[in-house]
Parts: C-alpha cells; sequence; structure tokens
C-alpha cells in the first residue's frame, strides 16, 4: 500500500541507508548494534521502574486505590500527546537527535522526586504522596514521549526497510531478555526485602527505582552514539514548505486514518483492563512479588522464543495479517484469567502469560512496522505523532473508564458453573469481547505486499509443529556439533603451534645463556691457565 502522500519507505530496499561515506554499511551495523545496547538498558530502567513494580509501589508504600492505579498505568503512553509538539520542532527546526537524547535523559532525571517520596522529606503530605507520584512520573512519560517521535525518524533512516522486521523483532528480543533478568531478579529482592524488613517498608523499592535509573543513564551514553544520518537543521525548503496544515495531514490520509481508527480503539479495550491484571493477582490472589515476577518470565520466555518468527512472518507476509490472527488469539486470553482461581489458579496465570507474551509481542511489532510503512517520508514525524497521540489519548481514557466500572461494580459476585464471577472477572471479559469487535477495523486497511490471513496460520503451523521444532532442534544440534568439532580442530592445531613455538622460543633462550654462561667462563680459564708470577 501507498500512503497518500510521499514516497513509501519500501519502494526501495536500500532507503534505511544513506548514500554518504560516513554512513556506509560498516557504520550502520555499529548503529544496529549500539541502538540495541539502548534498547536493552532502557528496557531494563522501564522494568524496574514501571510495571508491576511501580503498581506495588503505589498500592503498598503510598496506598494508592484502583482509580489511581489506572492513572499511572496509562501515563506512559497517555504521554504521547506532547509527540505532537516533537513533530512540530523536527518538522521545522530539525535537530531530531539532539531533541530525543535531551528529551529521553530530562525524563530519566525525573524519577529522582518519585525516590524521595517515602522519605521524611514528603511525611506530611499524607495521601497527596500519590498524586506527586502521578506528577513525578507524567513529568517522565511526557518527556519520554517527545523523545519518541525523534527516535523514530531517526531509526527509520538508520534501518535498512527490507530488514525492518527482522531487527525490530531482534532488538524486541534482546530488550524482552534484558527486562526479563532484571524483573525476576527484583521480585526476588522484593520478597527478601519483605522478609528482612517488612512488606511495607520502602527501601527495597527505592533501591529498585534508584538502579533502574542508573541504568536509564547507561542507555542515553549508548543513543548518544548513535550517529544519525540527516543530522542538523532542518533543510531550508524544508522550512519554506512547512505548514500548520500538515498536522492534519495523517487525518486527510484516509488509509493511515483507518489504521489509526484500529489502533485507538485496540487499546482502549485491551487497557481498560491491562492495569488490573496486576491488581487482581495482588490483592484478590495475594501472589508475592516472587511469584509474580516468575509469571513475567513466562510470559518473556514466550515472547522471546515468538519474536524470531513473527519478525520473519512480517517481512514475508506483511503486518496486516499478524494484526488479524493474533489480534483474534489476543481476545481468547481473558478467559484464562477468568478461570485463574482456586486450585488451578498458578497454571492458568502461568498459561495466560505465556499466550499473552506470545500473542502480544507480535501486535507491537507489527503496530511499529506497518507505522513506518505507511508513514511517507516528508511529514513523516506528523504522521508518527498523530499515531502516537491518538493512542495516548485511547490509553489515558481506557484505565480511567475501567477504574470507574469497578467501583460501579463493586460488590458483584455471581456463580457460572464451579467459577466465581466479580467485577474484575466482568471486566476481563468485557475486554475480550470487545477486541474481537476491533477486528472489523482491519479489513479495510491496505498494506502493499501484505498475504491472506491463511498464510500466517499456516506459517504458524509449519513454524509451531512439534515435528518440525523437532528437526530443527536437531539440525540446530547438528551444526552446533560441527562447529564444535571444528573448534576443538582449531583449538589443536593452534596449541600444537603454539608449543612448537615455545619449544623453540625455549631453546633459543637457552642457547643464549649457554652462550653467554661460555664468554663469562673463558676469561676466568685463561686467568687460571696464565697465574700471576
Amino acid at each position: 500500500m501507498q500512503p497518500a502522500q510521499g514516497k513509501s519507505m519500501e519502494d526501495s530496499p536500500n532507503e534505511g541507508i544513506t548514500t554518504d561515506d560516513a554512513f556506509a554499511s560498516p557504520a550502520v551495523e555499529q548503529s544496529l548494534r549500539l541502538s540495541i545496547w539502548d534498547g536493552a538498558f532502557a528496557t531494563m530502567m522501564s522494568s524496574l521502574c514501571g510495571g508491576i513494580f511501580l503498581v506495588g509501589f503505589a498500592l503498598t508504600i503510598l496506598d494508592a486505590n484502583a482509580l489511581q492505579v489506572g492513572v499511572l498505568a496509562a501515563l506512559p503512553v497517555s504521554a504521547n500527546i506532547a509527540q505532537v509538539f516533537g513533530s512540530i520542532f523536527i518538522e521545522r527546526f530539525g535537530y531530531r537527535r539532539k531533541l530525543t537524547i535531551l528529551s529521553v535523559t530530562l525524563g530519566r532525571f525525573c524519577w529522582v522526586p518519585v525516590i524521595l517520596l517515602p522519605l521524611a522529606i514528603f511525611e506530611g503530605w499524607g495521601d497527596l504522596r500519590v498524586w506527586f507520584l502521578v506528577v513525578f512520573v507524567g513529568a517522565a512519560s511526557l518527556l519520554g514521549s517527545l523523545a519518541g517521535v525523534g527516535w523514530l525518524g531517526w531509526m527509520s533512516d538508520v534501518v535498512p526497510a527490507a530488514t525492518r522486521g527482522t531487527f525490530f523483532a531482534k532488538r524486541n528480543k534482546i530488550c524482552a531478555g534484558a527486562g526479563m533478568v532484571v524483573v525476576l531478579a527484583g521480585g526476588y529482592f522484593l520478597n527478601f526485602w519483605e522478609n528482612l524488613r517488612g512488606r511495607e517498608d520502602p527501601f527495597g523499592y527505592l533501591f529498585l527505582f534508584s538502579l533502574g535509573l542508573f541504568l536509564g543513564l547507561i542507555a542515553s551514553y549508548f543513543l548518544y552514539r548513535v550517529p544519525d544520518p540527516k543530522e542538523g537543521p532542518a533543510a531550508p525548503e524544508a522550512k519554506r514548505n512547512f505548514r500548520w496544515s500538515g498536522l492534519w495531514s495523517p487525518f486527510r490520509d484516509a488509509n493511515f486514518r483507518r489504521l489509526i481508527l484500529y489502533v485507538a480503539l485496540f487499546m482502549f479495550v485491551t487497557q481498560m483492563a491491562g492495569p488490573f491484571y496486576a491488581v487482581y493477582m495482588i490483592d484478590s490472589l495475594e501472589i508475592d512479588f516472587g511469584t509474580i515476577t516468575l509469571l513475567i518470565t513466562f510470559a518473556t520466555l514466550a515472547s522471546l522464543f515468538m519474536l524470531k518468527t513473527w519478525g520473519a512472518i512480517a517481512d514475508q507476509f506483511g503486518n496486516k495479517p499478524i494484526l488479524l490472527v493474533a489480534g483474534a488469539a489476543h481476545g481468547l486470553i481473558p478467559l484464562v484469567w477468568v478461570v485463574a482461581q482456586g486450585a488451578v489458579y498458578y497454571e492458568a496465570l502461568i498459561i495466560a502469560h505465556i499466550l499473552s507474551g506470545g500473542i502480544y509481542c507480535a501486535i507491537l511489532l507489527a503496530h511499529l512496522n506497518i507505522l513506518i510503512k505507511l508513514s511517507p517520508e516528508h511529514g513523516r514525524s506528523f504522521y508518527i505523532s498523530a499515531f502516537n497521540t491518538v493512542m495516548g489519548l485511547s490509553v489515558v481514557v481506557a484505565p480511567i473508564v475501567g477504574g470507574l466500572f469497578l467501583e460501579w461494580t463493586a460488590g458483584m459476585s455471581g456463580m457460572v458453573g464451579t467459577w466465581e464471577i466479580n467485577n474484575l472477572h466482568a471486566l476481563f471479559l468485557l475486554s475480550g469481547a470487545l477486541q474481537f469487535v476491533v477486528l472489523f477495523c482491519l479489513p479495510g486497511l491496505r498494506e502493499e505486499g501484505s498475504a491472506p490471513s491463511r498464510q500466517v496460520i499456516m506459517q504458524l503451523r509449519n513454524d509451531l509443529n512439534p515435528q518440525t521444532g523437532l528437526a530443527s532442534a536437531t539440525d540446530f544440534i547438528s551444526v552446533r556439533a560441527g562447529q564444535t568439532n571444528r573448534l576443538l580442530k582449531t583449538i589443536d592445531q593452534r596449541t600444537d603451534d603454539w608449543a612448537g613455538r615455545s619449544e623453540a622460543f625455549l631453546a633459543k633462550v637457552w642457547d643464549r645463556l649457554e652462550a653467554k654462561a661460555r664468554q663469562t667462563a673463558k676469561p676466568n680459564n685463561e686467568k687460571s691457565e696464565n697465574p700471576k708470577p
């Protein structure tokens, strides 16, 4: 599919590589590696300073209620509204790299007052501390969002279009792995701290947030090292041609408008329940943080396992069929959460997290790829900001609506067979049902080169077939065995070579020492043969 204006990034497989000598392929490869490092450390920060740890901090330390938790959960994505201002700045003045680095780094420093909130200086503020938390996290989110529009435009010019799906799948996989490690370690650390100091002691959370801030600043360093092929101010013609009406160009693009509508509705129906899965585990099931982080690890492992498959499918079949197939599967996951109670709650939660990790990563990958693909080169910042702003508005409203729904249905209880249904379960089921309704927005969306959904299903059946997987694993082991054999032979050859060189070196040293000893002994022998009269 071609966007209404400009040229698609998919027109040329080398669109992401500039012809400038300073940005040749080796430099691009280095930039991609640096971007992966940046993503890994940034993910570790967001994992320690957000998600389950932020929710736990708000609930157990600051006594937040369901509505406040919903607002907190909405902040990171709802702050995408700031991308409108970022897109205006970039299109008019340029300097997207500087804007990105400055904004994201300042946003990370906003966590300093969050770390200070439980300390004595804020002790007199009482319940207002929760709203201070909302303000500080909101400021960090706004600055991070402001950086987002510059980052995505920047990366779209760095990453080659032909391998974009594969690269972002690899990057996301590494980021997910890094996040999994710190979430798992953080959860066990909190368990240890709670057993040592009690559940209401804040310093366990403060340590995690401080570590997250440190890792975030490391991410800023790696981001700083990534060059921009379009570094500097906007071109003079871009400044002359800048029009405020360009802000509305994404909404005049009928096809892009369909994409925006779908994303807005999808994020709304998923995020109206999203923050309350953690509330359900913490408050209703009373699961400790060690178990929760273990469950999150299952989700991350599923994401790591599936991202390579989804990336290859995106490059081969397009992103639209992924949205249809993964979206339908994702709508079924709330059913698993409903049966997560009684004797089988733990098994059900494992299944829910594995399904969520393996499916939701596909949706996020397809969102990113199709956004770049349908955005024209000229005015791309406007398209990115429109996409993320509308999505942000949906995420602002959705958890608030979910929180209000829980308040309106407080005390709701019923039975369906052997399963109890309370207001949280009802919210989960409503979210799942609405996800199927949202899929009807996708058939009208056009993406050039996308295949029918059945081809994605057939490819998944092949990739996930146990026999195919066994054959792949056997091939993998055989290849690794061959590589190991060659490595051992190389080591053996190198060892023999080094041994021979060592022997020759020692022999040479010995000869020199022997020669020097003979020279020293010769005068002494002459003296002994010619004694003084």
